[in-house]
């Protein structure tokens, strides 16, 4: 079934309370003040069911100047529109800012009503309707149907409300493929309940006991009961008015433009880059700096208006701009916002959100103007491309760039395999790309890290993959790797002995270098299973300076094995060493201690040494009595 909401536009004393009340039988005045002054302060929120069984929202909205920022509340959500003009009256300066403020948040139909026919002589009407007229053209209610009536004599309620109907049939239906999200623009407390708020569903559905998350404060909500129109239901569509009983919150935690939504949909910001377009008929302009009152969904804020390419918008003018917020909100891309001047209050523009997480823009950037325009109306690669350089160093998720930027998910991986093939994206992992622009900068980073280690520890066959990644300033270790993995897929770098050095880089040893290698080699060899300590044969080399060096680059190379702090061995008899150990086990089920030590002709220490490297790399295993194979042991 379809879902809509009806609103009501217009100046102060025209009729339109009165009028949703001919329609529905329903008083949306209720607050005390309201009905001793007459007129409406707050939102009013009414129903009416259409002949096939349809029940449409209505939303009474404030005529009165003051009550603007009430009126604007009221407008989001809004799929058609009453603009209402008494016929004793005429155009007054409220009929003209709703016009305005319609037309500038995107409603796209709706219905002229002239009220207080029995007030004014049939010529008067007809000079009214004749003014509207004019008043509406080059507006989306430019070929709207006018409907003069009566709410003291019934006359024209019938009519009206068959063109009403009319109209909803006409009007596409809302997505429910979206996340869903209420704008929050009532909150109360009933008691035996706690705490309920109102609002408008945007895109979606809602579920009873749904957990969901209160914006910008990001934090969860369970919803323990919906109502649509007064009535109990087990879920709620987009474009339903909708009540959430929210027993977990306090009333005054909430207010007025916050928004209920899914968990992760939503992101709290304090900028925007928006398309501005200023009033056509208005007498101002707004000037790069100005501080405005900013109006979207059913939240009001203050913040400044910067012009990214000139210094003043005036009348009729429309350019690139960053909304810069006074506090934290939640926008969506493509959401409609007003602005308002900050003294005096008065309508002066508004226009189309960008984009909800932008940097900040220096002015005159050419770059920052050309991603305007591809967020406006770029292609879905473009889009793609530019939000993956945008987030340079965020490492979203695709998911999380597609949120970010407004992409439909659909397709995303296809669209970012076509970019990768283009060398425009990087594929980091399944999930991850980042712009082929900063994977050139981790790129450059990690050849001068490892050109830097080079140069200062020429013998050593390269730099430890934790040192690398802190030096890289990469926490993550697993982005780090994912990073690296590229980096030895172009290439770039390569990793050896768990060592890693750039692609092309050798030791390459001098004469008297080439000399001590020759030296330690021999020494291990002659020296078989019984090497010197570690530590007493470096000390015998002291007045040699190289000579550590050069020792090192052989553990490096896996040329000598360093078995504990206190000895090395040959690589060959290292192997030796495994080979007897195997031969032992094919002929005994444990292999002990001093067996091995007996085999190999050493002493304890050094088989003790042994046989905890071959279990620390996972060639054999200790047992009770001895040890063993592993079963992976080679």
């Amino acid at each position: 079934m379809k879902y809509g909401i009806i609103g009501t536009a217009g100046h102060v004393d025209h009729g339109k309370t009165c009028l949703i009340r001919a329609l529905t039988g329903i008083d949306t005045d209720r607050l005390k003040e309201e009905k001793k002054r007459g007129i409406t302060i707050e939102l009013g929120f009414a129903w009416m069911d259409f002949p096939k069984g349809e029940r449409v929202g209505i939303v009474d909205v404030p005529g009165h100047e003051k009550f603007v920022k009430n009126m604007l509340a009221g407008v989001a959500g809004m799929d058609m529109v009453m603009l209402v003009v008494a016929a004793d009256e005429g155009i007054m300066p409220q009929t003209v800012e709703h016009l305005d403020i319609l037309s500038i948040l995107g409603v796209r139909c709706g219905v002229i009503v002239i009220t207080k026919t029995d007030a004014a002589d049939p010529e008067l009407t007809e000079l009214v309707e004749e003014d509207v007229r004019e008043l509406v053209k080059g507006t989306f209610l430019e070929d709207a149907p006018v409907v003069p009536v009566s709410v003291y004599r019934n006359q024209g309620i019938d009519r009206l409300r068959d063109t009403l109907y009319q109209l909803y049939r006409d009007l596409p239906g809302h997505k429910e493929t979206r996340a869903f999200r209420l704008p929050v623009d009532r909150v109360f407390t009933l008691k035996g309940f706690g705490t309920v708020v109102t609002g408008t569903l945007f895109g979606g559905r809602i579920k009873k006991e749904q957990e969901a998350y209160l914006y910008p404060e990001n934090t969860s909500v369970k919803i323990r009961s919906i109502q649509v129109h007064e009535t109990n239901v087990e879920e709620a569509h987009a474009g339903q008015r909708v009540a959430l009983n929210l027993p977990d919150r306090k009333k005054q935690e909430i207010r007025r433009g916050d928004v209920v939504a899914l968990k992760n949909s939503m992101y709290p910001t304090m900028m925007a880059d928006v398309s501005l377009t200023v009033l056509r008929h208005t007498q101002r302009s707004v000037k790069n700096g100005s501080r405005v009152h900013v109006y979207h969904g059913t939240r009001e804020l203050l913040g400044k208006v910067i012009l990214l390419d000139r210094d003043e918008l005036k009348a009729g003018e429309t350019c690139y701009a960053q909304l810069r917020l006074e506090e934290e909100t939640v926008l969506e891309k493509g959401e409609r916002f007003v602005i308002r001047f900050y003294s005096p209050a008065e309508t002066i523009g508004g226009g189309t959100v960008l984009d909800i997480c932008p940097r900040k823009h220096k002015r005159n950037d050419q770059k920052a103007l050309e991603a305007c325009r591809i967020k406006e109306s770029g292609t879905r690669e473009e889009m793609l491309e530019l939000s993956a350089w945008e987030h340079w160093g965020s490492f979203f998720t695709l998911e999380e760039l597609a949120g970010r930027s407004a992409l439909d998910k659909s397709g995303l991986k296809h669209t970012a395999e076509k970019l990768a093939e283009r060398k425009i994206l990087v594929r980091l992992n399944e999930n991850l790309y980042i712009h082929r622009q900063e994977m050139d900068f981790y790129r450059k980073r990690a050849e001068a890290v490892l050109d830097e280690f080079h140069k200062a520890n020429p013998l050593k066959e390269g730099m430890g993959i934790e040192e690398l990644r802190s030096r890289m300033k990469l926490a993550d270790g697993k982005l780090a790797d994912d990073i690296l993995a590229v980096l030895k897929t172009e290439k770039v770098i390569k990793e050896e002995h768990g060592l890693i050095s750039k692609k092309r880089f050798r030791v390459v040893l001098k004469e008297d270098e080439d000399a001590m290698v020759k030296e330690i080699l021999n020494h291990y060899l002659d020296e078989g299973f019984a090497p010197l300590a570690t530590e007493l044969y470096l000390k015998e080399h002291r007045n040699q300076k190289k000579f550590p060096a050069v020792f090192t680059s052989l553990l490096n190379k896996k040329a000598l094995i360093r078995l504990d702090v206190q000895y090395c061995v040959h690589r060959d008899y290292y192997e030796k060493a495994k080979t007897a150990f195997r031969e032992m086990a094919e002929k005994k089920p444990e292999v002990a201690l001093g067996e091995y030590r007996d085999y190999l002709g050493c002493s304890r220490k050094v088989a003790v040494a042994l046989l905890e490297h071959f279990d620390k790399n996972g060639f054999t295993r200790k047992t009770e009595g001895g040890r063993v194979l592993k079963a992976s042991g080679k």
